[in-house]
């Protein structure tokens, strides 16, 4: 006489049971779907970008320190050498790139249809642009600050709140709010560049601007007329970007910025900063304590 089978458990039969479903699942469900495989890049940028041997990076040339036109007629600024500094990165030669200057507004169709390899232009990331384009990390603190001219009557960011105060902002949905915010009570002249509202304060126009930090910080440090009255928000991010998509790209332009911050390209990095800002870069910290 045979003795009995024992009985499984329930553990075991439930096990049985999810190994069946999954099995089940895998021979009526498709490997991978014809969609997302279409979507995957067949190479990536980066090896796009090696083998034609020069980078082309996206810069503007209105918003100055990070790129402007100098006397002569040549494009310049901060951004202009953080892109000959990736430029290194990839062949040991900075002099290995193409600018493409872009108006503010184009900025994002250039690299959604991949015009440009990399857009550097002093770009704030919101989660609203992150749906539209791939952002790195910061590679530079900002916020925003307001800049008067230097004989102005306004000596504190509250005195602008004011329905006789104009203030010069461009005409993108983060500015318009921000002055709805701070400044629900003045008046909003926009522009579609930091030229034209540093213009406009110069002239008379307007009574104050609102922009980038850097920005401000430069303009004031660059002309005896204005002065910054500091900072009215919190800090924000300005990043690089480039299209969706292709990971390795991406990977490769965030650990380039990693290591600008916090690694072995960080005394390039301050060399820049110093040389456009006129004071040195936030100190070189472990990546974790960022």
């Amino acid at each position: 006489m045979t003795d009995p089978e024992p009985e499984e458990s329930d553990a075991v039969m439930n096990r049985r049971l999810l190994m069946s479903s999954a099995i089940a699942a895998a021979a009526t469900a498709p490997l991978l779907p014809i969609a997302a495989a279409a979507q995957q890049p067949a190479e990536s940028r980066l090896q796009q970008v090696l083998k034609r041997g020069f980078l082309v990076a996206g810069v503007t040339t209105t918003a100055p320190p990070f790129g402007y036109r100098d006397d002569k007629g040549e494009v310049v600024g901060f951004d202009i050498d953080m892109a000959r500094l990736l430029a290194k990165t990839l062949f040991s030669d900075a002099s290995k790139i193409k600018l493409e200057t872009l108006a503010q507004d184009a900025r994002w169709a250039a690299v959604q249809q991949g015009r440009v390899d990399v857009a550097m232009m002093a770009t704030t990331v919101y989660p609203d642009r992150a749906q539209r384009v791939a952002f790195t990390r910061a590679y530079i603190d900002s916020g925003f600050a307001v800049l008067v001219q230097k004989g102005s009557r306004f000596q504190k960011i509250a005195e602008l709140n004011d329905p006789q105060v104009k203030i010069a902002s461009r005409p993108i949905p983060s500015q318009r709010d921000r002055l709805s915010r701070y400044f629900p009570k003045a008046q909003g002249l926009f522009f579609d560049s930091p030229a034209d509202q540093i213009l406009a304060v110069k002239a008379g126009r307007a009574d104050a601007l609102q922009s980038d930090l850097p920005i401000v910080k430069w303009y004031a440090a660059t002309n005896d007329d204005l002065r910054s009255l500091g900072l009215f928000t919190g800090f924000a991010n300005n990043a690089w970007f480039t299209q969706q998509g292709d990971f390795t790209w991406w990977l490769y332009l965030d650990t380039v910025v990693s290591e600008m911050l916090t690694g072995s390209l960080y005394d390039d990095y301050a060399d820049i900063y110093r040389k456009w800002f006129r004071e040195d870069p936030p100190p070189q910290r472990p990546y974790a304590s960022r």
